[in-house]
């Protein structure tokens, strides 16, 4: 029942934001391997969602898609095919859109690395030089083996002895930087995002996504955004369409939405009443409110927090 909380508190932080944003069946789960220098992460997607966030200021971030799905995935507004590796490099804003479940590997380099300097982009966007992104994309079988390479890696550093884990762990994270560079030489075609089609838009919706992430324990309203971008409520809308897919008003739905639903788990003053915490979040129509929390979560709000309340208790079935 609460794999995406889990999964949730394991990715979020000061820098990262994620929504889920549909009901979903598949599992939640995200697992990192640190190696020498570089930190292998698989991630499991088990729905719809959104991240948005910045990456780590002294690390390139790479990333593919580990499933089969072509253009489940948005990259800023961009559709992402599943033999795409995604570049990123540190302290690059992102804004990731998927409309299905998905599974993923990440690897996080060395922003100093040898690897991380051939494959990062050669010209960044004048416009926006803090969200350029490479998007290479790789002939099927060479995406493939990077992520069974990548799978491997994990499977032997957990079957080591503890005693020889040290030595294992620098013998992988080589091979897996000599696996990098050889996809990166041997890549089909290569292209720096934002594009023409995505620049117009970028600045709205980043702008107002970070205003967001910036007011975490606040309630947010459409006007707060509109002057926070100083754009017009239908230029706000088209730019949040074509970047998310869906309106500012429903991003907001969904904010308000996850940020009970964590609060929810995490209150441990058994004195603070359900109620408090809704009205903290901005619900006055209770029963509206449970019935969309029921069809994201899979569950009612008071249901949410009985469980939680077991649990902390030490009375959980």
């Amino acid at each position: 029942m609460d794999d995406f909380g889990k999964y949730a508190d394991a990715i979020q932080g000061a820098r990262v934001t994620f929504l889920k944003s549909a009901p979903s069946s598949h599992r939640w789960g995200v697992e990192s391997l640190s190696l020498n220098r570089a930190i292998l992460q698989f991630g499991a997607d088990g729905g719809p969602g959104i991240t948005h966030g910045i990456t780590d200021p002294n690390l390139t971030t790479v990333i593919i898609q580990s499933s089969n799905f072509d253009d489940r995935v948005l990259l800023d507004g961009v559709p992402c095919q599943v033999s795409d590796l995604v570049i990123m490099p540190p302290d690059c804003q992102f804004t990731f859109v998927r409309f299905g479940h998905v599974e993923w590997i990440a690897w996080s380099l060395p922003g100093d690395g040898d690897v991380a300097r051939k494959i990062l982009p050669v010209a960044a966007s004048r416009e926006s030089p803090n969200t350029t992104k490479h998007l290479a994309r790789l002939p099927v079988p060479i995406a493939s083996g990077l992520v069974e390479a990548s799978k491997r890696a994990l499977c032997s550093i957990a079957d080591s002895a503890a005693a020889d884990q040290p030595m294992m762990a620098r013998e992988t994270e080589r091979a897996l930087m000599d696996r990098l560079a050889y996809v990166w030489d041997n890549r089909l075609s290569e292209a720096l995002l934002p594009n023409k089609y995505t620049l117009s838009s970028e600045r709205i919706v980043l702008e107002a996504l970070e205003f967001v992430r910036a007011k975490s324990e606040s309630i947010v309203h459409i006007k707060d955004i509109v002057k926070a971008t100083k754009a017009e409520y239908r230029t706000l809308l088209r730019a949040f369409e074509r970047y998310l897919g869906f309106s500012p008003k429903y991003y907001l739905k969904l904010r308000q939405l996850n940020l009970a639903y964590h609060d929810i788990r995490r209150e441990s003053d058994a004195s603070v009443r359900l109620a408090d915490i809704l009205a903290a979040h901005g619900v006055t129509e209770f029963g509206r409110f449970a019935g969309h929390y029921r069809s994201l979560f899979g569950e009612l709000p008071s249901e949410t927090h009985r469980r939680f309340r077991a649990l902390e208790s030490g009375n959980s079935p």
